[in-house]
């Protein structure tokens, strides 16, 4: 899927030009996203453009995904080291393949929402565990992180992605704000012209030389996961005849359910300051939640609440044993009507008025994931807090 918005191919076949010509080789990067439902290992090959600034090819893998998340093994410590093992012999196996030496590679694990509920102690040790693993079965690497990542850094880093995938970096263009829920947090980062005083929210980074002011905000328990776990019982999140595990079975009432979304988003601090100014949501893209939701309704290279509402009121009228025989390989089938609840009251909430949210889960062919700006900003000099 394109980015629908804008994009000139030519920003981006400018960086390919020097990464095949003009560069210089590079280190390469493995980073493991260990996210709230699994962990995926991404490995980039790191050079410069002519101007110093960072570029990355992401490596395709096979083998790079493990189920569930790693924040299931924080009080099962012994199994740390064998969950984490397909990971560290997939990177294995592609480095022997590439005739890569394993001193040229930072590896990094970096974990989202699940960990951040978990005890800081817990924390430690399963991260002790994984770097154990690493050094035994990797010796060679240089482990750069392994720690969990503050949400509002997941944020700067899918912002990253999505503004170097579009070519904005280091080029003095407009930047595109970043909306992402994924199964435990929702995100939404932006560019902005001024740092406010006591905010941890808005803070400065590095692309190569360039500096960028962001305003990234994330909000744990506003994912997917967390919504489904808050819906469970309630049948006007699910279609009709959908079977709940009470005994109940789903209404379709999607605008009742609607009201059990919202309550469940105004139950956390949605606040932002009132000082920072939210930008036009065309000038977004919506990312993970907001791209199935899109998919799974047929509604195109864009979305808003007043669309998304129309498509998932018919999903959530067609019984469930009708959606089943037409579609009995889909995954995410069951969850539907909710996750557009979700991703239509997350609009609502912070842009208001019927704007379409522009989506998108690949831009220019490569697959959107903050692992691609975690080893921009990293490899850029810029440094993750070791604090919260």
């Amino acid at each position: 899927m394109k980015n629908p918005r804008f994009f000139s191919y030519i920003k981006f076949i400018i960086p390919l030009i020097f990464f095949s010509g003009i560069s210089v080789a590079g280190s390469y990067y493995a980073v493991v996203d260990a996210g709230s439902s699994g962990s995926r290992l991404y490995l980039y090959k790191k050079s410069t453009d002519a101007q110093g600034n960072p570029i990355a090819e992401s490596l395709p893998l096979t083998g790079n995904k493990v189920k569930p998340g790693i924040s299931v093994y924080v009080n099962q410590l012994a199994k740390v080291g064998d969950y984490i093992e397909p990971l560290l012999n997939t990177l294995d196996t592609e480095l022997k393949s590439k005739g890569i030496p394993q001193s040229e590679v930072n590896f990094s694990l970096m974990a989202t929402a699940g960990m951040r509920v978990e005890s800081p102690n817990l924390q430690d040790a399963v991260y002790d565990e994984v770097k154990a693993k690493v050094k035994a079965m990797l010796p060679g690497v240089n482990i750069q992180s392994v720690l969990t990542i503050q949400g509002r850094y997941e944020g700067a880093f899918q912002w990253l992605t999505v503004n170097y995938l579009n070519g904005n970096l280091a080029t003095g263009a407009e930047t595109t704000c970043m909306l992402e829920t994924g199964g435990g947090s929702y995100q939404m980062t932006w560019q902005t012209s001024s740092k406010l005083k006591n905010s941890i929210d808005v803070f400065s980074l590095n692309y190569g030389s360039t500096p960028y002011t962001l305003f990234s905000e994330s909000f744990t328990g506003l994912g997917g996961n967390y919504s489904r776990e808050d819906a469970t019982d309630d049948p006007n999140s699910f279609a009709v005849g959908y079977p709940l595990v009470s005994g109940a079975t789903g209404t379709g009432n999607y605008k009742k359910g609607l009201v059990g979304t919202r309550k469940f988003i105004r139950a956390r601090d949605i606040s932002i300051p009132t000082s920072v100014k939210v930008p036009a949501l065309n000038k977004c893209i919506g990312v993970s939640l907001f791209s199935s939701v899109a998919k799974d309704l047929k509604l195109g290279d864009s979305v808003s609440s007043k669309r998304i509402d129309e498509a998932a009121k018919v999903v959530a009228a067609t019984p469930w044993s009708v959606q089943v025989s037409e579609q009995p390989n889909n995954p995410r089938l069951f969850s539907r009507v909710d996750s557009a609840q979700l991703a239509s009251e997350l609009i609502r909430t912070w842009f208001p008025g019927n704007r379409e949210l522009p989506v998108a889960d690949v831009i220019n062919g490569t697959e959107l994931s903050w692992t691609l700006g975690a080893t921009l900003f990293l490899s850029s000099g810029n440094s993750l807090p070791t604090s919260w």
